[in-house]
């Protein structure tokens, strides 16, 4: 029972520490204020997050399609995920609201973290994992795709399927590297 709890614990550290890399690697790809290019993404520099990441394309308004998924995220939502519309790991009722922040990402520019549930009553139920999104843009300078990671949170228990939508974050402040300019006065 202990090596258990002790496991799960560990697992479930490793899966936060996995979207801390994330996030950190999408801000230092930021430039000058630019989204990162889809091609700049290098699965080397996040490897050790690389489970619980996932690759997602835009298609439609407001909507994505997986193209490929890490372990962990496969097993959270209990099948293979690689060409499945992002929103199939999110409740029926709850893929509306789901929606409107894929679209938000898409539309703001800005990073957007979900808090999920596997509970059936989301009023009632704890958080039981995060789902990150980073927007990536294409050669056109369109926000086409994103850089995503799903992870459980806490002690929570979670059953592989879609989730239930808690709470939506946007953020509306992306990191930025410090603009600097070179004046030089030869007088």
């Amino acid at each position: 029972m202990i090596i258990t709890s002790l496991t799960h614990h560990a697992l479930t550290q490793h899966a936060a520490r996995a979207l801390g890399i994330l996030g950190a690697y999408w801000a230092s790809l930021v430039r000058q204020g630019d989204l990162p290019l889809w091609s700049e993404v290098d699965p080397g520099q996040i490897q050790d997050a690389l489970d619980h990441a996932f690759l997602a394309e835009r298609f439609g308004h407001c909507h994505a399609r997986i193209r490929v998924a890490g372990g962990a995220v496969e097993e959270m939502a209990g099948k293979p995920c690689k060409g499945l519309p992002l929103s199939l790991l999110i409740r029926a009722n709850d893929r509306a609201v789901f929606n409107e922040a894929v679209s938000a990402c898409c539309i703001a520019g800005h990073p957007v973290e979900i808090a999920l549930t596997s509970e059936e009553d989301v009023a009632k139920s704890e958080i039981s994992a995060r789902l990150v999104l980073y927007p990536l843009r294409d050669s056109t300078g369109r926000v086409a795709q994103f850089l995503g990671g799903l992870a459980p949170v806490g002690n929570a228990i979670y059953r592989p399927g879609p989730f239930g939508v808690v709470e939506v974050m946007t953020d509306c402040t992306p990191s930025h590297r410090s603009r600097l300019r070179l004046v030089v006065d030869n007088t």
